[in-house]
């Protein structure tokens, strides 16, 4: 049996499911390259668990699948997730490839960002496609994330755009960078998604740190925080609840 367990934005979040499926597994992985917890370590999650618990990366998780899906044919194995399971694709392809190789598979949802877009005041049902802002690099910049921002702005839709990150490097974008990001791509192609919208921060999500903060591209490519990880969030046409959420939960002064 190989387990796929959401573990949450931090230890507390561990549901009871996941914790007894963890304590009968024999070994404990965890993914350590597609998210961090926003609050909590690993140190306190084999304390919680009292399970060793191996941090692996996804380069262990592709050269190695075969074996830990080998182990998983005669024995209990779980592999833990940052956030919820299937947020990232990777771990479908997990689920696909044990099923080619004939490994039950059970999964448990953990708690993630997207289990607190309603505390941004924005409706959940009002949003489009999510995409993710990457670090940009000499050879590496894409930049498809702005186009499906641009494809949900016309359908007056709401983006979540995760930030990329690298927690071995204690390495996470900031939303003031990610605007950057999109600013730059903005002049380049002479388009202009963030001036005339609101904008919504989310750091820290799930920690007792945690903060959002609603503003304009003006304001927010200026806003300080030190919480991570970070997303943000580009507004599509508000409704006039969402406006006065914004305005009297976030801070935002009307402006876009």
């Amino acid at each position: 049996m190989l387990y796929l367990i959401g573990i949450g934005l931090n230890p507390k979040h561990l549901t009871q499911e996941a914790l007894e499926c963890i304590r009968s597994a024999d070994p404990v992985f965890l993914e350590t390259y597609t998210s961090a917890y926003a609050q909590g370590s690993l140190k306190e999650l084999r304390e919680l668990t009292g399970k060793e618990i191996f941090p692996i990366q996804r380069v262990h998780v592709e050269e190695q699948l075969d074996s830990i899906l080998a182990s998983a044919q005669s024995n209990s194995v779980a592999l833990l997730v940052f956030g919820n399971v299937f947020s990232a694709t990777t771990h479908v392809q997990i689920l696909l490839e044990a099923r080619e190789k004939g490994v039950k598979v059970r999964f448990i949802p953990g708690i993630s960002v997207f289990s607190f877009l309603g505390a941004s005041g924005l409706d959940e049902y009002r949003f489009g496609r999510v995409s993710t802002i990457v670090f940009p690099s000499e050879h590496y910049a894409p930049d498809s994330f702005f186009d499906a921002i641009e494809s949900n702005q016309k359908m007056g839709l709401h983006s979540l755009c995760l930030l990329d990150l690298d927690p071995a490097q204690g390495r996470f974008m900031r939303a003031s960078e990610a605007l950057e990001i999109i600013h730059q791509i903005e002049l380049r192609k002479k388009k202009n998604l963030l001036s005339s919208v609101p904008l919504v921060i989310l750091a820290g999500m799930g920690s007792e740190s945690q903060q959002i903060k609603a503003g304009s591209f003006k304001e927010l490519r200026e806003w300080k925080c030190e919480v991570f990880p970070q997303s943000l969030i580009v507004c599509g046409k508000l409704t006039e609840k969402e406006k006065e959420a914004l305005r009297e939960l976030h801070g935002w002064n009307g402006n876009g």
